[in-house]
């Protein structure tokens, strides 16, 4: 189920998002060997940005920082993909508000 659902989840612009990942295929628990975490957004400079946040496996959890530093207010928008998969697991976004 993608997160955008529920919505965009607010951050004030300077904090940052972390996120906790667990795949499931078919509502079984699997551990990829890794997994790629992409925010897309606009900074301060009116650019679009894609950051790749690193994340590191525990377990079964994945865990992984996003810092809106230098994030314009607005929306960034996230997509989560597995090792080895060309399609996405999940997306969702984030609505940087004012401090």
């Amino acid at each position: 189920m993608a997160q955008t659902q529920f919505g965009p989840v607010n951050i004030s612009q300077g904090n940052s998002a972390k996120f906790i990942i667990e795949f499931l295929s078919s509502g079984v628990l699997t551990v990829p060997s890794s997994g790629n975490l992409v925010v897309s957004y606009t900074n301060l400079s009116n650019t679009s940005v894609n950051d790749t946040v690193d994340l590191t496996v525990s377990n079964s959890f994945f865990t992984g920082i996003w810092s809106s530093a230098s994030a314009a207010l607005g929306t960034a928008t996230w997509v989560l993909t597995a090792a080895g998969s060309t399609s996405t697991q999940q997306t969702g976004q984030l609505r940087i508000i004012e401090p």
